[in-house]
């Protein structure tokens, strides 16, 4: 009987700690975005709904996050086989944010080179 316990608690543990592994590393925790796009105007997440799906019909467009705080659209894009990022165009971002009713005041490219040469202090 104790034995059968053991298998028990085994099994429960297990299962507890696949699901909580499940939910700290779901899909938010793997996005890495390659593009933030400061919308002026959106503050309602339900008004930004066009805006979402137009983005997400893009080819290049792997996921995309909407800050209404911030104002922030983050945009993660695909990669291809040597690492390159198939960024939109800014002017085609432009134009589709412009076409869902919102108004563009910067664009930030989030790439992770390292400058090769340092300023001195």
């Amino acid at each position: 009987q104790s034995s059968h316990r053991i298998k028990v608690i085994i099994v429960v543990s297990l299962l507890v700690g696949w699901i909580l592994v499940t939910k700290l590393s779901g899909a938010d925790n793997f996005f890495k975005p390659d593009m933030e796009v400061k919308v002026l105007g959106l503050v309602c997440p339900s008004c930004a709904v066009g805006l979402k799906n137009s983005f997400k019909r893009h080819p290049k467009v792997l996921g995309l996050k909407m800050n209404t705080k911030t104002q922030l659209l983050s945009l993660d894009f695909k990669e291809g086989k040597e690492g390159a990022i198939y960024y939109i165009k800014n002017k085609e971002v432009i134009q589709m944010i412009e076409k869902s009713g919102y108004e563009v005041e910067s664009i930030k490219r989030l790439n992770n080179k390292k400058p090769n040469r340092y300023n001195k202090p």
